[in-house]
């Protein structure tokens, strides 16, 4: 039995979308063992592939700086590691991968595609860089080893049904980065819009971080499960969900994974950059393309602060509670309740 490296130490929503290709690769490559290294935070995620062990990185504590490093590559060599797959290429890895590669071991890495960013970030129409996901399995089959991509990984058995006829509907209005983060009067226009018109019942996700933000929000029928459920929880509420409506983020990838229809919202970032819900039609992306928001794109992950002075944060306030509610609209009326 083979047995090779996997290396994407973080972000939730990037360590999530290495999910579909895994399971890919493990399903066509019985024979193959994976030792994958990411944050132990993440690795509920991952349980049902079987021929994969997680290494968890601990880059705080115990693998902090380049004495870290030394200290889990140590950690590592107690497998017999043959190639190298290098998914996020960054600082971190890049010694990791400079570390194996000293001992004869082949390295592969992903491409980052840095030509095409700048094109998209310049304003370029029609350029488009490949889904995350395709980036990934790029990576294995030039290692030699080939998949298919699962586009529902979380879904087991197709959708939960309710126990009712209330429609389910998931929220996740904010993000790491707040570029991404839709206005707080925009989010509760939506909610009373979808309140009005449906029988529902609304839950507000997030991280233990957006607690607090999220009780602002919290009305009859609306539940801030922010921080609250273990990733088994997490997944088993979000798969019986008629619809998920979020920023661009982890709780994204989340849904889409899960099988459940999902609604993005964009701002300072774009679906163009590979990293749009998986499997989901592109018309479920919602963003601006008004003159006004001349600016956008203008970062690939979110980072970047808003430099508009005029109106900061015009490209996500261009994106109207309307425009979501319509196509929130189309995706219930073919859920089948009364």
């Amino acid at each position: 039995m083979s047995t090779i490296l996997i290396l994407r130490l973080s972000s939730m929503g990037d360590v999530l979308l290495t999910l579909p290709v895994l399971q890919g690769i493990s399903r066509e490559n019985q024979d193959l063992a994976m030792v994958l290294v990411t944050q132990g935070r993440f690795a509920a995620y991952f349980k049902e592939i079987r021929n994969l062990h997680i290494i968890e990185f601990d880059p705080q504590n115990r693998h902090k700086g380049f004495l870290g490093l030394l200290r889990l590559y140590k950690e590592l060599r107690r497998y017999p590691i043959e190639k190298v797959i290098d998914l996020h290429g960054v600082w971190r890895t890049y010694f990791l991968d400079l570390l194996y590669s000293i001992g004869f071991h082949r390295v592969y890495r992903i491409r980052k595609y840095r030509g095409l960013r700048r094109q998209i970030l310049k304003g370029r129409k029609g350029v488009k860089i490949p889904h995350t996901t395709k980036r990934y399995l790029e990576v294995f089959n030039r290692a030699g080893y080939y998949g298919t991509i699962q586009h529902q990984p979380l879904e087991k058995r197709g959708h939960v049904k309710n126990s009712h006829d209330l429609f389910q509907i998931g929220i996740a209005p904010l993000a790491r980065h707040s570029t991404k983060n839709w206005s707080q009067e925009h989010v509760i226009a939506l909610i009373d819009k979808l309140l009005t018109n449906y029988k529902s019942t609304i839950y507000l996700f997030g991280g233990l971080e957006d607690q607090a933000n999220l009780e602002a929000i919290k009305k009859p029928s609306v539940i801030n499960i922010a921080g609250t459920l273990n990733p088994d929880k997490e997944v088993e509420l979000i798969r019986s969900l008629d619809l998920f409506i979020s920023m661009d983020s982890a709780n994204m990838h989340l849904a889409a994974l899960a099988g459940v229809p999902t609604l993005s919202v964009w701002g300072a970032t774009d679906p163009a950059f590979g990293f749009s819900a998986l499997g989901q039609p592109d018309t479920y992306s919602l963003y601006t393309s008004s003159p006004e928001a001349f600016c956008r794109p203008c970062s690939v992950y979110g980072a970047k602060p808003c430099h508009r002075t005029d109106h900061p944060m015009i490209c996500m306030d261009l994106v109207t509670p309307g425009q979501v509610y319509r196509l929130a609209e189309e995706i219930l009326g073919q859920r089948n309740k009364i």
